[in-house]
């Protein structure tokens, strides 16, 4: 994530995620079901939406760790912003898959925007202030149901947030042979998508390789 701030020459801030084993952060999510890594997450993706509003940020783009863009993704997000509805409360760069998505005309050229449908993963989007503020108030904190990869859909499709996404991705997760997930009960790496200019391929990169 480093390397591709530096390269890129974007201004990172990286938030601490909550580990499977801190008992005393997890204990907050104490009635739930879901497994340790599944509410570590749940509750890593919470914290950066108080964060958003705690702030004062009028926007945040979330990124995971295990992230490759577009080489140009300043320019695509430039042309992005300048289409985007100011009623978003969520942005999608990327997701593993979506359905149920729709066209909203905009005048972007190459990249398009849909009104997100049911969208994968939770590696890149970006909320608003509002969108932060709603996403405090509509998700269970104290006793999540879901992984928050499926709470966020679900108050999409449930029109209680408004959503856009970008067609064709712009960020994906760089994942390689040895990514097991520690939040999926079978610790699969599930599939990585391609990109029309991979920055971290474009450095050099190969996700099954090992760094030295």
């Amino acid at each position: 994530m480093e390397v591709l701030g530096n390269y890129l020459g974007l201004d990172l801030d990286f938030f601490k995620a909550v580990s499977r084993f801190d008992r005393a952060a997890l204990s907050r999510l104490s009635k739930s079901n879901l497994t340790v890594g599944a509410k570590a997450c749940y509750l890593s993706h919470y914290r950066i939406f108080e964060s958003i509003v705690k702030n004062g940020y009028e926007n945040a783009l979330i990124l995971e760790d295990d992230v490759d863009m577009e080489l140009n993704i300043t320019d695509i997000m430039t042309e992005v912003h300048h289409n985007l509805p100011n009623d978003w409360d969520m942005l999608y760069l990327g997701h593993c898959n979506e359905w149920d998505s729709n066209y909203f005309k905009t005048n972007l050229t190459v990249h398009v925007l849909h009104t997100t449908g049911h969208p994968q993963c939770t590696h890149a989007y970006a909320v608003s202030a509002k969108g932060a503020k709603k996403l405090i108030e509509k998700l269970n904190i104290d006793n999540p149901k879901d992984h928050i990869d499926i709470a966020l859909p679900a108050l999409i499709m449930a029109k209680e947030i408004i959503s856009y996404s970008i067609h064709p991705y712009i960020v994906v997760q760089f994942k390689g042979v040895n990514d097991l997930s520690d939040v999926s009960p079978d610790g699969g790496i599930g599939e990585t998508y391609p990109l029309m200019n991979s920055t971290l391929r474009f450095l050099g990169y190969d996700p099954n390789k090992p760094v030295l």
